[in-house]
């Protein structure tokens, strides 16, 4: 199905079928996956993991096991990835 900017996504429901940790470690690369932890999502207060300092390979645990920890949705374009709904960044990177 092809949205307002012209392109076909590939979709992927991660809550069924949620990243790996490898996969994870792929798409984030250089970047810090706490950056990308959804602070307002149940299992974020559930787990009590604002009173918590996170290491990054915690983070990355943490995600694989529960997907809902990460900002949604994931586009990825090549090599980068948008978290969340940033739509200026998503447009500059589908341009």
């Amino acid at each position: 199905m092809r949205n307002d900017l012209g392109i076909e996504p590939d979709e992927r429901n991660y809550a069924k079928q949620p990243f790996s940790i490898s996969e994870l470690k792929e798409i984030f690369k250089d970047r810090d996956p706490r950056d990308f932890i959804n602070e307002k999502s149940v299992p974020y207060k559930t787990m009590g993991l604002s009173a918590r300092t996170l290491s990054r390979d915690e983070a990355f645990k943490l995600i694989a096991d529960d997907p809902n920890l990460l900002k949604r949705p994931i586009t990825i374009v090549g090599s980068e990835f948008v978290a969340g709904f940033d739509r200026p960044r998503l447009r500059s990177l589908l341009s």
